[in-house]
C-alpha cells in the first residue's frame, strides 16, 4: 500500500467517526485559547519581554501539538485505519 492509500483510508476512516473530527476540533480551540492566555498572563504578571513571552509560549504549544500527534498517529489512528482496512476486506470477500 502506498502513501496515498493510506491517507484515502484514513480519512475515510476519520469520516465513519465525527466523534474523533469534534475532538481535535476541541483540541485545535483548547490549544488556541490557551496559547492566548498563557501570553496574556505571562505578559500581566511576569517582567518578561513580550518577545520571550511568545517564544516560551509557541515552544511550549508546539512541544504539546508534537506530543499529542505522536500519540494520535500511532495509537488512535493506526488503530481506526486498521479497522477500515479490515472493514473493507470483509465487504470484498
Amino acid at each position: 500500500m502506498n502513501e496515498a492509500e493510506i491517507r484515502t483510508i484514513a480519512r475515510r476512516a476519520m469520516e465513519r467517526r465525527p466523534q474523533l473530527v469534534r475532538l481535535m476540533r476541541a483540541r485545535l480551540a483548547v490549544i488556541v485559547l490557551g496559547m492566548m492566555m498563557a501570553i496574556a498572563l505571562l505578559a500581566r504578571f511576569t517582567e518578561w519581554r513580550l518577545g520571550s513571552v511568545f517564544i516560551l509560549v509557541g515552544a511550549v504549544s508546539t512541544s504539546l501539538v508534537l506530543a499529542w500527534n505522536v500519540v494520535w498517529v500511532n495509537t488512535i489512528l493506526f488503530r481506526i485505519t486498521e479497522d477500515e482496512i479490515k472493514h473493507n476486506a470483509a465487504h470484498q470477500e
